[in-house]
């Protein structure tokens, strides 16, 4: 039988949880319990077992990735990415022309290289990252700038609209139509030289003269003057 005093110095070096029951041999030296988690060679295996296996799925991972990132797949993704763009523009076919020969050639030397050169290939890969962002780089550029100019063709055509519509307006307004004329005044009426008429106020007035005669008075003289002679 274990006494208190061997369980309490094995707690105490933390040979032994204070929870746990072990069965010690007395007289010979303490025993230590076999718990899930303490190293033993069991798990240790398995351990090695795991870190190989995410080894091995890391490179496949990295193999798969290299084998498919080739200059081909970079021309169709371009392809892809040039049907969102808009068409016309000569600068930006010069520039895609140009991108088109540099992908060629990369495709050219990755055919050409040999697949047993794993650090060559990891070397080449790096090249290709930089060569495919730079295409992205200048793709993105090309769409910017079509964008920015599609914006300003629309701000142009929305001024022009704007000048037609207000020439319309005042082509409509008859006071403005005059005033282009040269002339503000507005044409007399047929009826604004009778006896019985309310002059406006802003009319100058005009020295009358009184004639107690139907024939021989001003307006009369006028009516015969205007649709007589």
């Amino acid at each position: 039988m274990c006494t208190p005093q061997i369980q309490k110095a094995a707690r105490s070096l933390r040979l032994v949880p204070s929870n746990a029951s072990c069965t010690l041999k007395c007289g010979t030296g303490f025993g230590y319990c076999s718990q899930v988690g303490q190293g033993t060679a069991n798990e240790v295996e398995l351990l090695d077992l795991r870190e190989e296996l995410e080894r091995k799925e890391d490179k496949y991972e990295v193999d798969k990735g290299r084998k498919k990132d080739t200059a081909q797949d970079k021309l169709r993704r371009l392809e892809e990415n040039k049907k969102i763009l808009l068409l016309g523009d000569a600068e930006a076919d010069a520039r895609e022309s140009q991108l088109k020969k540099v992908a060629s050639k990369y495709d050219d030397a990755d055919d050409g290289a040999d697949s047993d050169a794993f650090s060559d290939s990891d070397s080449d890969s790096s090249d290709d990252e930089d060569e495919e962002a730079e295409l992205m780089r200048e793709l993105e550029k090309i769409k910017q700038e079509r964008e920015e100019e599609r914006l300003r063709k629309e701000e142009e055509e929305r001024k022009a609209a704007e000048m037609q519509s207000r020439d319309e307006v005042l082509q409509g307004n008859p006071l403005t139509q005059q005033q282009a004329a040269g002339s503000a005044k507005m044409k007399r009426r047929w009826n604004d030289d009778v006896v019985f008429k309310n002059q406006s106020r802003n009319e100058p007035e005009v020295k009358k003269r009184f004639i107690n005669d139907t024939i021989r008075n001003d307006f009369h003289r006028r009516f015969l003057n205007k649709y007589i002679q």
